[in-house]
């Protein structure tokens, strides 16, 4: 009777043999938790860049957009150039341009903003840099205008968008029905503004080696 109530004491305990299972399982059953936490982290981090570039590559396509429907021509003042120059041949006004560039005069009405704005009319562009910027030129006058463009606009740039690997402008021109890769209108397109102006802008998701294309078409009113 004595010796059958010291094995049933003994066996209360768990054996070696039994908690090294324990262990395995339990491993087991981390790693699996930890591999399904880190596949779900890993995806809402790249869902979360993708909508990033999404909205940034987006607001700056709308800016572009709002600049260009309002660009302006003025026959009569050979200083209100619409002019598009060509990442083989830049204007070399910017420091730093890594692609096509464009700049333009443009009825934006600063007033609204300014009551001491001299007109509506102001100085736009676009370019990007070689640390993968994309900047915004942009000036208003308030006192008499000059708007010839030059190296001292370079100053009057604003950083609107990064990670952007790549602004690639082309302009339709409705005399030639053809796309064309530069535009001057006190040049080969004298007095003319583009029909429509097609944007691309690419942009690369941060610490990742993927990137996103979006292009926009913008039809430029008759003025």
């Amino acid at each position: 009777m004595e010796g059958i109530l010291t094995a049933n004491y003994k066996r209360k305990g768990l054996t070696l043999i039994e908690i090294l299972v324990v262990s395995v399982i339990f491993a087991i059953l981390a790693t699996s938790l930890f591999v399904v936490f880190n596949a779900v982290l890993y995806s809402w981090r790249r869902t979360q860049a993708h909508l990033e570039i999404h909205q940034n590559a987006r607001m700056a396509l709308d800016m572009v957009t709002g600049d260009l429907t309002a660009a302006y021509l003025n026959s009569a003042d050979a200083t209100v150039r619409f002019r598009g120059y060509d990442s083989g041949a830049k204007s070399g006004w910017m420091t730093n341009s890594a692609d096509d560039e464009l700049f333009f005069v443009a009825a934006l009405n600063p007033k609204l903003n300014d009551a001491n704005a001299f007109t509506e009319l102001c100085k736009a562009g676009y370019f990007r840099d070689t640390s993968n910027n994309l900047y915004r030129v942009y000036l208003y006058f308030t006192a008499f205008p000059n708007f010839n463009f030059s190296a001292a606009d370079y100053g009057n740039r604003h950083k609107i968008a990064s990670n952007i690997t790549q602004l690639q402008l082309r302009y339709w021109d409705a005399t030639t029905a053809a796309f064309v890769n530069t535009w001057d209108s006190g040049g080969a397109q004298a007095g003319r503004l583009p029909s429509m102006v097609e944007v691309t802008i690419s942009a690369k998701e941060p610490n990742s080696p993927k990137t996103q294309t979006f292009v926009t078409n913008v039809y430029i009113p008759w003025r």
